[in-house]
């Protein structure tokens, strides 16, 4: 087995500087306005359904999409920070699916830190320049897909945390060549993996992106409307809305949303009782 060696100083300082970083992100005062005038929009559409008319997942579903509209137009704050809520369930995902965006990153080096080398810091780097340069043209792929009242807030945030991430990655990379040659060559060579393997296809999707992560992506993205769902066949129907019925359309399909959510330990309350009208 080979040999752990002792972190140094500099990629240590940088990896905790990159997770104080990653925590703390805003978005811009622009972003949040424009966020805001988005969900009044939303708003009037949703306003028109009458949810007491739907049942299960779908009355939830409007309820908790009416809800987090009004929370965000209510706001007065011109910067909105991303809330950490972490379920169990949640930190397994998330892992897994960061690691789709970033194939040749060892999450398990990271964990242990004070043994990772500068080949380490060099991929993670490598992955987000490969993912937020300006000449990605995944993310124009992913753009085309998404509704356009939507895709302008996505655009104003990609390229917001585009700015911010391509400075801190710039800061590392000028970091790396006063660093001894050894650490220098390490973080090189990690960051050349890194690159070329990439972050994002051409088509939009995660370099590593398995079926699996598309679920977990829709999982992270609505985590708060989650322990609204009363069981698995709630999560599988509303999988299939979102996702569409070609991924997940069959008794194979429901018995795998029933595996992964055993796997990562999602569970549901069970319905209570039925109401007794006098």
């Amino acid at each position: 087995m080979e040999q752990e060696t002792p972190i140094n100083k500099w990629v240590l300082e940088s990896l905790e500087d990159w997770d104080k970083e990653w925590s703390g992100r805003l978005v811009s005062k622009s972003i949040a306005k424009e966020q805001r005038r988005s969900c009044r929009r939303s708003l009037d559409i949703l306003g028109k359904i009458d949810a007491n008319k739907l049942s299960g997942w779908r009355r939830e579903w409007i309820k908790w999409s009416i809800e987090t509209l009004r929370e965000i137009t209510s706001s007065e704050s011109n910067e909105a920070e991303l809330e950490e809520r972490e379920p169990q369930w949640l930190e397994k995902i998330e892992k897994e699916y960061v690691q789709a965006t970033m194939p040749t990153v060892s999450f398990r080096a990271l964990k242990r830190p004070l043994f990772s080398d500068a080949a380490i810091l060099g991929k993670l780097v490598g992955h987000v320049f490969a993912n937020c340069h300006e000449d990605n043209t995944g993310w124009a792929a992913l753009f085309e897909r998404i509704k356009p009242e939507h895709r302008i807030i996505l655009e104003a945030v990609v390229a917001y945390q585009r700015q911010k991430q391509m400075k801190r990655v710039r800061r590392i990379m000028a970091d790396a060549n006063q660093q001894s040659f050894k650490d220098a060559c390490s973080f090189i060579k990690g960051f050349s993996m890194a690159i070329q393997k990439g972050s994002m296809t051409e088509t939009g999707q995660p370099a590593g992106e398995t079926s699996t992560t598309k679920i977990y992506g829709m999982l992270i993205m609505h985590q708060d409307f989650i322990p609204r769902l009363q069981s698995v066949n709630e999560l599988y129907e509303w999988l299939q809305y979102m996702l569409g019925k070609s991924l997940i359309d069959d008794i194979k399909g429901f018995k795998r949303i029933e595996k992964i959510c055993e796997r990562i330990g999602l569970s549901f309350r069970p319905p209570g009782r039925p109401e007794i009208r006098q």
